[in-house]
């Protein structure tokens, strides 16, 4: 599922998909640096060569990004939520002026469908152009479909 709209302070979109794992183990998978490494990045044959995390409201992460191409990227904020198993709220920033986002903010709603699965949907509030709106909705269905990879396989 993808949606993209105009809200007065940016572009939003937002990712669905159905993982196959509990609210508790997708929430694991999203907030256990040791795990992130291994699963992210795999469709996009990109690597979190860098990943830092402290994870409670107020605390902040990390990401070093690395493409394909050789290309880097540093992704940082703060956690404005974390409730577990079910809700991830943090800002997002790139360390790259060009790409103008800044204080963004991500929402990770998960939902128990109480058949061993998780809808979960991801929310991306803020983001300055309908160019950055496409290049993150990709990414955050990549996200959620590495994240299903790798459970399946494991």
């Amino acid at each position: 599922m993808t949606q993209s709209s105009q809200a007065p302070h940016g572009m939003i979109v937002r990712a669905a998909r159905v993982v196959p794992a509990s609210p508790a183990e997708v929430y694991r998978l999203l907030t256990d640096p040791a795990l992130m490494t291994s699963w992210w990045g795999k469709t996009e044959r990109s690597t979190l060569f860098d990943c830092d995390m402290d994870v409670h409201t107020g605390g902040r992460f990390r990401f070093g990004i690395r493409s394909q191409k050789g290309d880097e990227d540093v992704v940082s904020g703060s956690y404005l939520e974390a409730v577990p198993p079910n809700k991830l709220a943090f800002t997002w920033s790139s360390e790259k002026p060009a790409d103008g986002i800044v204080d963004t903010r991500v929402t990770v709603d998960l939902c128990d469908l109480k058949d061993g699965t998780t809808r979960a949907v991801i929310t991306h509030e803020g983001l300055p152009s309908p160019h950055a709106a496409t290049v993150y909705s990709a990414g955050w269905h990549n996200v959620l479909q590495d994240m299903s990879i790798h459970l399946v396989k494991s």
